[in-house]
């Protein structure tokens, strides 16, 4: 083989690595970009979580203070039962 042929042959080899790298750039990027809509998509769930999470504290601590005012209403009519029984 001649110094060109190889040379050419270096050069023909050199632009097929470049482009099969090249499309393993491409389709590294397409699954990057996969990831970043399925990324959105949990952020988005997760926000949505966390709202229910704080409703429903809220309403945790709404009932838990009713139930206690109940529990003492209870007890109020326990005492007015047993002034009436003596």
């Amino acid at each position: 083989m001649n110094g060109l042929s190889l040379a050419w042959l270096l050069i023909g080899g050199s632009l097929c690595s470049v482009t099969v790298l090249l499309v393993l750039l491409w389709l590294l990027w397409l699954e990057r970009r996969s990831q970043r809509c399925e990324l959105t998509v949990l952020r988005e769930l997760l926000d949505g979580l966390g709202q229910v999470i704080v409703r429903l504290e809220k309403d945790k601590a709404e009932l838990t203070s009713g139930l206690r005012a109940e529990k003492a209403h209870v007890a109020q009519l326990r005492r007015q039962i047993e002034l009436l029984r003596h």
